[in-house]
């Protein structure tokens, strides 16, 4: 009787973690499916819902009879002396900071990429940085560019 009880004794560390092991094995066996559609059900549930198969168009009013309905369409509207003029930077899911700086020293927001990363330290925006089309004016400071960049775009 010692003998059987000093095996148990011995060997129960081990068979608790077989038992622990096959339980695990089995519940994961049994719920294989599900665990192998959930990058798929997890995509569909962060995806936009999207109601037509057709792109969306928006209509924007004609800067050219903005200010003067009578204008026609020949008769432009030069911006005035003070108005910035407007980009359009957008930010991929998934982008790098590097390919992002290297956007806005295309558009000619930032001199070069370091100004850029100079100004995502100074905001400790590393992280915080938001996917989609942001609409920045020219006269836009790095600091106001880096609170349009974290908050999230059109």
């Amino acid at each position: 009787m010692n003998r059987l009880r000093d095996f148990i004794y011995d060997k129960s560390d081990i068979l608790v973690a077989l038992i622990i092991i096959s339980v695990a094995g089995v519940i994961i066996f049994s719920r294989i499916d599900a665990i192998l559609a959930y990058p798929e059900t997890f995509a569909k549930e962060a995806a936009p819902v999207v109601e037509s198969e057709e792109p969306v168009q928006y209509e924007y009013p004609d800067p050219s009879t903005a200010e003067n309905p009578e204008a026609t369409s020949g008769d432009a509207i030069e911006p005035g002396e003070g108005e910035p003029e407007m980009f359009a930077v957008y930010i991929n899911y998934g982008e790098s900071l590097r390919v992002i700086a290297g956007k806005f020293v295309d558009v000619g927001l930032f001199e070069n990429t370091e100004d850029f990363f100079t100004a995502v330290d100074a905001a400790n925006a590393g992280t915080q940085i938001k996917t989609g089309n942001f609409i920045i004016p020219s006269d836009a400071t790095p600091e106001e560019v880096m609170a349009i960049i974290t908050k999230p775009g059109l």
